[in-house]
């Protein structure tokens, strides 16, 4: 099976799977919807644990989540995808600015959520030599989507967001 390095977000206080306040020391995430959304595209889901915080500075290739991704990239040929929540998300813009042609081409699929601070084309694979993979690129989900918990900003909620539109190829029920 291929595996798929998911990416948490930064630390700090932020709405959990039901909607109450949670301090996500080790990086915002709502894991059990990314590792779903893993199994249904046919992957391993591997949360690694460590914040998308940045570094003083924007540039993030010397983020500790960064060079973690790397390492375990390199070290596991298994790994081909990446899944970035929010600060995960821009780091998986400098891990593929990071990767070797021969590196870029084991990628197939990357997964960016609210992480609009980088577009959509800056993530996709004709800007890489050597690369095809699929993109999914999502911001955050409105607040209105059954997925968001009344009262609460939509952010953290874009990995259930990504799922509920995900079919799940075990099933008989279509997604939403």
């Amino acid at each position: 099976m291929s595996n798929m390095l998911i990416l948490r977000g930064n630390r700090g206080a932020y709405p959990d799977e039901r909607g109450q306040r949670h301090d996500y020391a080790r990086g915002a995430l709502h894991e059990s919807a990314a590792k779903e959304y893993a199994r249904r595209k046919g992957y391993e889901g591997i949360v690694l644990d460590v914040s998308g915080d940045a570094l003083r500075g924007g540039n993030r290739s010397h983020n500790p989540q960064t060079l973690m991704a790397l390492s375990r990239f390199h070290a596991d040929d298994s790994i081909t995808a990446f899944y970035g929540f929010s600060g995960g998300g821009y780091d998986v813009w400098w891990i593929l600015r990071s990767l070797k042609e021969e590196d870029l081409k084991r990628i197939k699929l990357i997964v960016v959520l609210g992480a609009p601070d980088r577009p959509q084309p800056e993530y996709e694979s004709s800007l890489f030599k050597g690369a095809n993979w699929e993109l999914v690129y999502r911001t955050n989900p409105p607040g209105s989507a059954a997925v968001v918990p009344r009262g609460n900003d939509s952010h953290m909620f874009g990995p259930e967001w990504l799922l509920s539109q995900t079919p799940d190829p075990d099933s008989k029920t279509p997604a939403r």
